[in-house]
């Protein structure tokens, strides 16, 4: 009786001579094949020798022996331990992921159920023991092997602006062009320690000079050392806060974030922390924004007069409900909105009145609406405001102008006025562009004050 160490060798042995060639006629193994159990090691025969009682070595026909078969079922009914056995080997060939050529070789299985079966039965629920891959690099990865170039990070043209943005990083070597303290080379590329070697040297060199040199050039070979360190912490702070790719890194966070956190704000904060700190940093700030809006529409509930969550459903369509019928007004809401107030009032009746067509005379009984009267402009404390005299701090406030902008304005139609001799309004307003009322009340105000003069003298 075998043990179960024995057992599990065995079909370990079998599974690694599954495709391998016939002990007598070199032919590759199909099942069913032959293994005699009395040799040692085992001798693997295919079908057509073992009818033919070949005898070779140690090897007699009357050895006892066992059938080699993999035409049952191992994990479901569909799928024979060969097929198992044929799909791990197109997996280990072509690569995790790779479905379409492995179904190829599968034949009679399509990638969808290479994909299911291996996912199924090897990764989500997997049933030792399994079988063992001769080169153990190919799955403890687990990465597909993709048939193109990735666009992560991106391979722009050289000299382009995205090609500029990335530092000139080249995905191809995983290098850029130009490194931290980039002709450092320069400085050892003809250092040589060769004491015998005295061609290139012109001058006799004492032995006291000989050891300055040795111990100049040790301290320049230190310095590259340091050099190539640092090369290789900025490499390694670039690719753990995602820097090659920076559109690809702000996107992901532009779409998990934007809505609340400002990340134009917190930008200059990604120095102080590590990557890792600094995600969890803006989860904080992500869950605080929502723990705020939880609080919100809580306090919202209470004064609504909801005491349990099961009445929230019922208050959200009620609200629903209200703001649809405040939608549709009509006139009598249109009234009782403007009934307490007699200006509103009045204009909503002679609005009513020309959308109905009504008459002219019934026109003439709405007394006419007063202008609304535009309040004066603040100028106290504002830019420029002590350079004002009381008269131009009155108009100002009046005409609702700042008063840097009025010393600007007036500036320039003083400037043409003295040009020319004079400045008439159309070409004031053709100077300064703003409102038409506002350049004709400061046009006025400074033929008044005699600054400027609207016609030729």
């Amino acid at each position: 009786m075998f043990a179960v160490s024995d057992v599990e060798s065995e079909l370990k042995e079998d599974s690694d001579n599954f495709g391998s060639v016939c002990r007598v006629c070199r032919s590759p193994l199909e099942p069913p094949w032959i293994r005699c159990v009395q040799c040692q090691p085992y001798q693997h025969i295919c079908a057509r020798c073992f009818s033919f009682g070949v005898e070779f070595d140690q090897h007699e026909s009357d050895h006892s022996y066992m059938v080699v078969r993999y035409n049952f079922p191992l994990f479901e009914p569909s799928w024979t331990a060969a097929e198992e056995i044929r799909l791990l080997e197109s997996i280990q060939e072509y690569g995790l992921g790779n479905w379409v050529p492995v179904s190829g070789r599968m034949r009679v299985k399509s990638a969808e159920d290479c994909e299911r079966h291996y996912f199924k039965y090897y990764v989500e629920n997997p049933q030792p023991p399994l079988p063992v891959f001769e080169d153990r690099e190919n799955y403890t990865r687990g990465a597909p092997v993709v048939f193109k170039l990735s666009d992560n990070p991106p391979r722009p043209p050289e000299g382009s602006t995205l090609s500029f943005e990335m530092g000139g990083y080249s995905a191809a070597r995983g290098d850029f062009d130009v490194e931290h303290d980039n002709f450092i080379e320069m400085d050892i590329c003809r250092m040589t320690f060769d004491e015998d070697d005295d061609d290139d040297e012109t001058v006799v060199k004492e032995p006291d000079d000989e050891h300055l040199y040795r111990e100049l050039s040790l301290a320049a070979l230190d310095v590259y050392w340091h050099c190539l360190r640092e090369r290789q912490r900025r490499k390694k702070m670039i690719r753990d806060y995602g820097l090659i790719n920076v559109r690809k890194w702000y996107g992901m966070l532009k779409r998990r974030y934007e809505n609340n956190i400002p990340l134009e704000f917190l930008r200059p904060f990604m120095r102080l922390f590590p990557p890792v700190t600094f995600d969890k940093y803006l989860e904080s700030l992500n869950y605080k924004k929502q723990l705020k809006s939880d609080i919100l529409s809580l306090q919202e509930y209470r004064r609504n007069g909801i005491t349990r969550l099961r009445s929230v459903k019922a208050f959200y369509q009620m609200k629903k409900r209200r703001e649809h019928m405040k939608s549709q007004r009509h006139n009598f809401t249109d009234v009782i909105s403007h009934v307490t107030d007699e200006q509103s009032c009045l204009s909503w009746l002679a609005k009513q009145t020309i959308v109905e067509g009504c008459s002219k005379t019934s026109l003439a009984n709405i007394p006419v609406l007063p202008k609304k009267v535009i309040p004066r402009l603040n100028i106290d404390g504002l830019p420029g405001y002590e350079k004002l005299s009381e008269a131009e701090r009155e108009m100002c406030s009046e005409v609702r102008l700042v008063p840097q902008a009025y010393l600007d304005f007036s500036r320039i139609l003083i400037s043409e006025c003295a040009k020319q001799g004079y400045l008439p309004l159309a070409q004031a307003r053709t100077l300064i562009k703003i409102d038409v009322n506002k350049t004709r009340k400061l046009h006025s105000f400074l033929i008044k004050e005699g600054r400027i003069t609207k016609d030729p003298i």
